[in-house]
């Protein structure tokens, strides 16, 4: 790609964004299939099974977790069936969409390397501690649909991560800006971008509002999870678990805890319950602690 003279960052940035010529991997909606499956009333499991078995590393994955040492003492599981019935519905739709997204997050690159461990996460820590706020504020009922969409809220940084990532192994650019400079791109773009990439993707709009509305100043009182997820989301950067730390983030949740009837010692709980999932993370689903 040829870089006009004088160009600055964002408009090389734009340029490549326009250009098509830097993609994420295709979307696995194979998390999608199984949501879908469970929420019906005649639950299928030999379907959500065969789904999974069509993926071998998944496959061994699900079954490695199925016999980790939190189940010390009981049998082996020796197939998918097995595991489905020993982790339950809900634990294999969360593990199948964490073990499918993950791959997006990888990256050999050591300058852009810690940015995506960050981002993966926060998407992490989100996405756990807003199903246990949406059963905290009464709405069990969204806690998959809630999983998702926080998983999937930032995936304009990433998105703009690469971007980066591709003008910086190009050499294109005279420099790559600071740290600082990066987190203010980021920041300022990774919400349109985000939507536009879901719509690619052909994600359920649910989802792609989330993406596109989770710094909006005002918010749809009818969209459960992304009010859930803003919620999440400042806490998270409030307490560190993002990008930058934000220790003022806090005062802008009003709203939000209000809507939910939330207290002062229920968001602090809230921040607690950030710390049980960023534990979570690390030991449960293997997710080491990025540097900071």
């Amino acid at each position: 790609m040829i870089v006009e003279k004088d160009q600055s960052f964002l408009e090389i940035i734009a340029d490549y964004v326009e250009s098509d010529r830097v993609t994420l991997p295709p979307f696995d909606k194979t998390a999608l299939r199984i949501q879908q499956e469970i929420q019906k009333e005649d639950v299928k499991i030999s379907k959500i099974e065969k789904l999974i078995i069509a993926d071998p590393a998944m496959s061994s994955q699900i079954l490695k977790v199925g016999n980790s040492a939190f189940f010390r003492g009981l049998s082996k599981v020796m197939t998918i069936r097995e595991a489905i019935i020993r982790l339950g519905l809900d634990e294999i739709t969360r593990m199948v969409l964490i073990l499918t997204q993950k791959k997006l997050y990888h990256t050999k690159n050591t300058f852009i390397k810690n940015y995506r461990n960050i981002l993966w996460q926060h998407a992490l820590v989100c996405a756990l501690t807003s199903q246990w706020v949406a059963r905290e504020a009464g709405f069990e009922e969204v806690t998959q649909e809630v999983f998702f969409a926080s998983l999937m809220h930032d995936i304009g940084k990433l998105f703009l991560i690469t971007v980066i990532e591709k003008i910086k192994g190009s050499k294109e650019a005279p420099f790559i800006p600071s740290k600082a400079v990066i987190n203010e791109i980021i920041k300022g773009q990774h919400a349109e971008q985000g939507y536009n990439l879901l719509k690619k993707w052909n994600i359920p709009d649910q989802y792609c509002k989330v993406a596109k509305e989770h710094h909006d100043e005002k918010f749809d009182t009818k969209n459960i999870p992304l009010i859930i997820l803003r919620l999440v989301n400042k806490s998270c950067n409030k307490v560190g678990v993002s990008i930058e730390k934000n220790e003022s983030a806090q005062n802008s949740v009003t709203a939000e805890a209000n809507f939910f009837g939330f207290s002062e010692i229920k968001l602090a709980q809230l921040e607690l319950q950030i710390e049980d999932s960023l534990k979570r993370v690390s030991a449960h689903y293997n997710i080491g602690m990025p540097k900071r």
